[in-house]
């Protein structure tokens, strides 16, 4: 008997803190609720969103944990895929988790996500290369794939007086041009 009013305590506790929580299972209803609450790292600005394939990519700045990065006083630049909308519901697809790369022209970062069938199969591969531009004197930022001939333009995101680019592919090369179009800085690849 006495197992019987503890078993049954538990469920009502459980029951309770699911129901006056902010705890939800899967999906969220709004894409304002996905970024606050699906996204594991608090998000201090949203700086560009693209729907690429039916997958929301959402760069973002973030401040990490200064317990468990104290040598780390800067904001953390990174990206979320999501998927879904208002009517089905959001969902955070993944991967989670950010870098940093001290440099005083521009970075560089990496990310992608893949999303298979529940047979294994590859059914979307979405990768981008997004980063911040440091250097006032770079005016213009373009990048190529590894194995291409040609640079192209991307668009520069101003965002509180900062500027950042994004792009789709992975492992771009990256240089950020002067106005006069002399290469400071050449990244990645």
């Amino acid at each position: 008997m006495k197992k019987i009013v503890i078993i049954s305590l538990l469920a009502i506790i459980t029951t309770s803190w699911i129901i006056f929580s902010d705890f939800e299972f899967g999906k969220y209803d709004s894409f304002e609720e996905v970024v606050e609450k699906g996204i594991p790292y608090k998000v201090k600005d949203v700086l560009h969103t693209e729907n690429i394939d039916g997958i929301t990519v959402v760069m973002y700045t973030t401040e990490p944990n200064q317990d468990a990065f104290p040598s780390m006083n800067t904001e953390a630049l990174t990206v979320a895929f999501l998927e879904g909308n208002d009517n089905e519901g959001w969902e955070n697809i993944g991967p989670n988790g950010w870098s940093h790369y001290d440099n005083n022209n521009m970075t560089v970062n990496y990310e992608n996500v893949r999303k298979y069938d529940n047979k294994g199969n590859l059914l979307k591969y979405i990768p981008v290369t997004f980063g911040e531009i440091k250097n006032a004197s770079i005016r213009r930022v373009e990048t190529k794939e590894k194995n291409s001939e040609n640079f192209n333009e991307v668009a520069i995101i101003e965002h509180n007086h900062k500027r950042y680019y994004f792009d789709i592919g992975f492992h771009k090369i990256v240089r950020g041009l002067s106005e006069e179009g002399e290469v400071i800085d050449r990244q990645g690849g």
